[in-house]
């Protein structure tokens, strides 16, 4: 029998392979469970965040079965048992079920918050807030979808957008969202109401989610339904995949989407610029121990607390782990089909290890 208490829960989406900020996210250890930027995991970094709203024995993890053992070593107070695995990657849609199915098959209609593994709050009190906000918000529309939306500072070709019609509530009520559209989209969109970040920190209450999975696409999820069923945190999703973004499914069935717009220090930490735009608002040059003289357009990153020195490099990313030194072209690192290639040489050599 599911635990019917109206307790949040929560889940943390921690199954991406971050191959955009290769070498420092791993086949076997993506970003999530690196210390990126500050002394701990991101997924570290969001456990300890979400605790402070959600008890920890009810948050869980999802992640790949392939990541299992680099997630268990930096759940801290979650339990074990809390880890959703999936054996391939199938999209954010699917993950996305089967935490809403695990959840409900667990917990009921419990209000739960769900969020990505690798982003950095800089504002940990003002995005709790919006956090409550959100559960407060599923106890006052309990049919609602709530997404935490982030003011934009800047554009950004490669993050999501959530437009509504234009309001100074603390509840906006969505019109449509856009992923990545390009500037003279965003511009437009600006012009005609009000335009925020979507953050993927969503708001559901889990039996109602269900609900919208099942009527949108009910043969994919009644299969990873009776999967959660028997579900154990040793036993992988091998089914069927959801294609598409997460909330389609929930607008589809006619839930209403809400965002809770908030000015707070998040950056999805994806990319290389991105990275560096966050080391620069922290007046830092570098992760972890490093000594550069003369040097110009260089990120050095010591995953495993080697110093680093450089001199004269120019235009360079360095990153150490314990088993390798990687020294990229920073123009050619950007490049994901030269990465691609450079992957595809490891992977085809006798240091597969290395990816």
């Amino acid at each position: 029998m599911p635990d019917t208490s109206d307790e949040p829960v929560a889940v943390i989406l921690a199954g991406g392979q971050g191959s955009r900020l290769w070498p420092i996210s791993r086949d076997r250890a993506p970003k999530q469970f690196q210390p990126v930027v500050r002394d701990r995991p991101l997924l570290t970094g969001t456990i300890e965040r979400l605790s402070e709203i959600v008890d920890p024995s009810r948050i869980h993890v999802s992640t790949r079965a392939r990541f299992a053992d680099a997630a268990r070593a930096t759940l801290g107070p979650v339990p074990p048992e809390n880890l959703i695995l999936e054996e391939e990657p199938a999209g954010p849609a699917t993950a996305f079920a089967l935490s809403i199915a695990t959840l409900s098959h667990k917990y009921g209609n419990a209000p739960a918050l769900i969020a990505p593994s690798d982003h950095l709050i800089t504002e940990e009190d003002a995005f709790n807030e919006a956090s409550r906000d959100m559960l407060e918000q599923l106890h006052s529309t309990p049919g609602s979808m709530v997404v935490l939306g982030a003011e934009p500072t800047r554009f950004d070709p490669s993050l999501g957008y959530i437009h509504t019609k234009g309001s100074d509530d603390a509840v906006q009520v969505i019109d449509s969202f856009h992923e990545k559209p390009d500037e003279d989209v965003v511009e437009e969109l600006a012009e005609s109401g009000n335009l925020y970040w979507n953050t993927a920190c969503y708001g559901v209450r889990v039996g109602r989610a269900c609900e919208a999975y099942r009527s949108a696409l009910p043969l994919i999820f009644e299969s990873i339904e009776r999967y959660a069923r028997g579900a154990t945190s040793e036993r992988a999703y091998r089914g069927a995949a959801i294609g598409g973004h997460e909330i389609y499914p929930l607008m589809w069935a006619g839930m209403e989407c809400l965002v809770v717009p908030r000015q707070l220090g998040w950056t999805d930490v994806g990319t290389w610029p991105r990275l560096e735009r966050v080391l620069q608002d922290q007046r830092v040059t570098s992760i972890g121990p490093a000594l550069q003289l003369d040097a110009e357009d260089t990120l050095v990153a010591s995953m495993d607390g080697r110093p680093v020195v450089t001199l004269g490099a120019r235009g360079l990313i360095v990153v150490t782990h314990e088993d390798a030194v990687y020294v990229l072209d920073r123009q050619k690192a950007l490049d994901a089909g030269i990465l691609e290639r450079l992957r595809s040489l490891l992977a085809a050599s006798s240091r597969e290890d290395l990816l």
